[in-house]
C-alpha cells in the first residue's frame, strides 16, 4: 500500500483529503468512535481543512492522536473516551459535534502537535504474528533480531512475553500456551496444527528508526499511549506493561534510514543468523527507500543466514500481509493477519 492510499498528495485538495479520510475509516472498523469521527470529518470542509494541514502519514492517526494526547476529563469530548470516564457514551452525532468543537477551537495547536509527531504505534500484539516464523528460522540457535521502524523497540522483547494461540477445530477450541509474563498476547491461529512450540533465543536486539522513541521518557510514552484507539483498553494496559519490560532489556536503538544503517548494524554484530522484521512501518517509506532496504538485506544474506519477515498493509487487500523473503514486495505471502495481532491465518501452498 503506497503513501497515496493514506495521505492525499495535494493537501489543499479537500476532495482528495475527504477520500483519504473515508479510506482510513474503512481501516478503523475496530474502533466505532474513530470510524464515526473519520466519516464525519470527510463530510466537513472545516475539519478537512485542518486535516489537510497535517503532512505526516497517516494524517488521521496523527490528528486523533494529538486530540487524545491533550484531552482531559474536563473536556466535553471526554465523555466518549474510556480512559477518561467510567461509562463512555456510544458514538453518534453528538460525539462528532463534540470532536468538531474541540478540534476547531484548538486547530493551530493540534496541527502543530500532529506535524511534530510520527505515527509510531508500537503494538506488541504483532509479536504474536512474527513469532512462528522467527522460531521456525531460529530453531535452537540464538539469532540477532533487527526491527525496522522499531519505535520504542518493544517488539524486540518478544522473548519476554507470554503467548496464547487459540485454534478452532472440529473438536472445539484448543490452545497453545507459551511463556509467563506480565504481557500476555492472545492471537487466534486460523490454521492447522500448533503454530509454535518454543520461544526463540535472541543473541542481540537492534531497533532502527528515523526517530527512535525513548521508552523511559514520559512524554514519548504518553504519545505511544495516545496512538492507541480509545476503546482498546486491553491494548493500552498491555502497552504500559510492555514499556516496563522494555526498560529492563538491553536494546540498541539506532537512529537513521534503515537502507543506510543496516550495513553498519550488520558489521558490528557477531557472526550468526539474523532475523530482520518490520510491522506496519515500511508502508510509510517511498518506493526508492524500500528498494534500497531490499538491496541492503540481500547484501547481508550473502555472508550470514537471514530471515526477513514483514507485516504490512497492501493496496487492495483488507488485512495486513505477512511475507518472507529479502524483499517484502516480491516476498512469499506466508499469512494474513489482523493489524493489531488479534489473529493470524497462515497461507498454505
Amino acid at each position: 500500500m503506497g503513501l497515496d492510499d493514506w495521505a492525499a498528495g495535494d493537501r489543499a485538495d479537500l476532495a482528495a483529503v475527504a477520500e483519504e479520510a473515508r479510506r482510513w475509516a474503512d481501516s478503523a472498523s475496530d474502533s466505532p468512535l474513530y470510524r464515526a469521527f473519520a466519516l464525519a470529518i470527510a463530510d466537513d470542509p472545516a475539519l478537512l481543512a485542518v486535516l489537510g494541514r497535517i503532512p505526516g502519514v497517516p494524517p488521521m492517526n496523527l490528528l486523533l492522536g494529538a486530540v487524545k494526547l491533550h484531552l482531559t476529563a474536563a473536556d466535553a469530548l471526554a465523555a466518549w473516551y474510556p480512559h477518561l470516564t467510567q461509562e463512555p457514551r456510544r458514538p453518534g452525532p453528538e460525539a462528532c459535534e463534540a470532536l468538531r468543537a474541540y478540534v476547531l477551537d484548538r486547530a493551530d495547536a493540534l496541527v502543530a502537535e500532529a506535524s511534530a509527531r510520527r505515527t509510531q504505534t508500537n503494538e506488541v500484539g504483532r509479536a504474536a504474528v512474527l513469532l512462528p516464523w522467527v522460531v521456525a528460522f531460529a530453531r535452537d540457535e540464538p539469532v540477532h533480531a533487527v526491527d525496522l521502524g522499531a519505535s520504542a523497540g518493544l517488539n524486540l522483547c518478544l522473548d519476554r512475553f507470554a503467548y496464547r494461540y487459540p485454534t478452532a477445530g472440529p473438536d472445539g477450541v484448543r490452545e497453545t500456551r507459551l511463556g509467563s509474563s506480565s504481557v500476555e498476547l492472545v492471537c487466534e491461529w486460523r490454521g492447522e496444527g500448533p503454530p509454535v512450540s518454543a520461544i526463540p533465543m535472541l543473541a542481540s536486539r537492534t531497533g532502527i528508526d528515523l526517530s527512535p522513541v525513548d521508552a523511559t521518557d514520559p512524554d514519548a510514552a504518553a504519545w505511544l499511549e495516545a496512538l492507541v484507539w480509545p476503546e482498546h483498553t486491553d491494548r493500552l494496559a498491555r502497552l504500559r506493561a510492555a514499556i516496563e519490560i522494555r526498560r529492563g532489556v538491553d536494546v540498541t536503538m539506532v537512529a537513521g534510514d534503515a537502507a543506510r544503517t543496516l550495513a553498519q548494524v550488520d558489521a558490528r554484530l557477531a557472526p550468526g543468523p539474523m532475523v530482520i522484521w518490520h510491522t506496519i512501518a515500511l508502508y510509510q517509506a517511498p518506493a526508492r527507500v524500500n528498494a534500497a532496504i531490499d538491496a541492503a538485506v540481500e547484501a547481508i544474506a550473502r555472508h550470514r543466514p537471514v530471515l526477513r519477515v514483514g507485516m504490512e498493509p497492501v493496496s487492495g487487500l483488507p488485512h495486513s500481509q505477512v511475507r518472507v523473503g529479502s524483499s517484502f514486495d516480491r516476498g512469499r505471502t506466508a499469512a494474513t493477519a489482523h493489524a493489531h495481532g488479534r489473529w493470524v491465518a497462515p497461507a498454505y501452498p
